[in-house]
């Protein structure tokens, strides 16, 4: 098991031995839509609140952030360059409310453009064509399958333990935790060119078609990206089956403090993850989120100056 691997599994343990014991007064619903959350701050894996975190549920199209993840490690371990178009396969239009972009088979996208439209909108159709120009890399039989276990792979690394991911879209209902979210979202913010895409508000994306070129604005769903609570990226999600979902990750300049075990300043990365599955709409998904994020905040500044903490380095795990 090399380093990188070691630190992950060691910090899933650590968060996932937290999460039972941490809880936030959440809107009373019926058990069945009772919603699972997770706040946490990333750096040092402290928990502030969770609930119901390790209960599977759908995730909707937060599995595009998994597919997202993948082709980002396959990008820099292969220095597959984001310009390169990449062909729309007949499988990925098969769900055509979810094909935003309205592709056909042959049509051509760039990687980073279909990263985009994956992230910032609940497009399956960019997410299978993502998959697709990975997996057809790995396998000409069956690059879709060969993609899927990767992505699979990456799961048992990270020690998402409640997860199998059954298709490489949000359009396939794939079931997880929140505890098993917020272990992808902690690796998916070490690369900071994926954080970067989820945190652009806009943009144009081309499409390249036999009959010529299109262009396509979209807007990223993600609302809280132009609020003021430091919501720098990462992903929202709403399906029928999911409910309202979310995944988004807030950031404050380091700052100093002496840290108690050693009686000497150091200095103290900042940085909030919430993750959450199940709220019965949009705005509450919105709302609750925003009170976790500030919520957050004043619970990490009341423990930060009192416990020993020590910024770790982060590692990025490239896929075999």
């Amino acid at each position: 098991m090399n380093k990188a691997l070691t630190y992950l599994c060691a910090l899933g343990a650590a968060v996932s031995g937290l999460f039972t014991s941490c809880t936030y007064q959440s809107i009373v619903t019926p058990e069945k839509t009772t919603p699972s959350y997770v706040a946490l701050e990333v750096n040092s894996g402290r928990v502030l609140y969770s609930s119901n975190s390790n209960l599977k549920r759908p995730i909707g199209m937060l599995t595009n952030l998994a597919t997202a993840v993948v082709i980002m490690d396959w990008v820099k371990a292969y220095k597959v360059d984001m310009n390169r178009l990449i062909t729309v396969p007949a499988e990925a239009v098969v769900w055509q409310r979810t094909n935003l972009l309205r592709l056909r088979p042959g049509d051509y996208i760039s990687v980073r453009d279909a990263l985009y439209s994956a992230l910032m909108w609940d497009d399956s159709a960019c997410a299978t064509t993502l998959a697709y120009a990975c997996g057809g890399s790995l396998s000409s039989r069956n690059p879709e399958g060969a993609f899927l276990t990767q992505m699979n792979n990456l799961a048992r690394r990270l020690g998402m333990t409640s997860t199998v991911f059954k298709g490489t879209n949000g359009a396939v209902i794939t079931q997880s935790s929140a505890r098993d979210m917020a272990l992808l979202g902690m690796y998916a913010i070490n690369d900071t060119d994926l954080l970067a895409i989820t945190a652009q508000t806009g943009c144009i994306v081309t499409i390249h078609t036999p009959a010529g070129k299109r262009s396509q604005t979209i807007r990223n769903n993600n609302k809280l990206l132009s609020g003021s609570g430091h919501v720098d990226g990462l992903k929202v999600g709403q399906s029928r089956s999911a409910g309202s979902c979310l995944m988004v990750t807030a950031r404050r300049a380091s700052v100093k403090r002496v840290n108690p075990a050693t009686g000497k300043e150091a200095t103290f990365a900042q940085r909030l993850l919430v993750v959450m599955l199940g709220m019965p709409s949009s705005s509450s998904r919105y709302q609750e989120t925003a009170r976790f994020l500030r919520d957050g905040w004043n619970a990490w500044d009341a423990w930060l100056p009192t416990n020993d903490y020590q910024d770790r380095t982060k590692f990025i795990l490239l896929p075999n």
